[in-house]
């Protein structure tokens, strides 16, 4: 099971409405990211939704044709999001490796990846797919009233149409 939830929390800094908020993956038990309530959202570092969704729009893409991918976790220095695709299915893993000079959001290869919060989480392909396309769905549909004109928001929808 591979699920995605998240919730746009407002801020006079954000470049768009709803750019940031809390993000958390749910797969098969473990979670990776964090939920807060609105008694305590205020004081709580939130994270650019833009970039999760935008980010695993191409995971899915590299995963229809490569077999693995790691995602970076770029709130942390050092923590990875590995994706490792056999046939129908997905390895998910939360992994520690150092993040070298130079490196980007998206990576192919990581040198000595070690385990992190959990590892190895098998999850269908179709399932993460969908997943991720209806919630990525979901959160265009939330953001683009108070953003129309928007690019970023406009490149994320076609990030979103081009997911096979």
């Amino acid at each position: 099971m591979f699920k995605i939830n998240y919730r746009i929390v407002h801020s006079r800094y954000d470049d768009f409405i709803g750019q940031h908020g809390f993000f958390q993956i749910i797969c098969n038990g473990n979670k990776y990211g964090e939920m807060y309530s609105e008694e305590i959202e205020a004081i709580m570092d939130k994270v650019s939704l833009y970039d999760w969704f935008e980010r695993l729009a191409r995971v899915i893409n590299i995963l229809n044709i490569k077999e693995y991918v790691v995602l970076s976790d770029v709130e942390s220095y050092n923590t990875w999001i590995e994706f490792l695709k056999k046939n129908e299915e997905v390895l998910v893993s939360i992994v520690k490796a150092k993040k070298d000079q130079g490196s980007h959001d998206i990576e192919y290869i990581l040198k000595a990846p070690q385990v992190g919060e959990w590892g190895n989480q098998v999850v269908s392909f179709e399932q993460f797919r969908k997943e991720v396309l209806e919630k990525g769905t979901e959160y265009i549909g939330k953001i683009l009233g108070d953003n129309p004109k928007n690019v970023l928001i406009n490149d994320l929808v076609q990030k979103f149409k081009e997911i096979k």
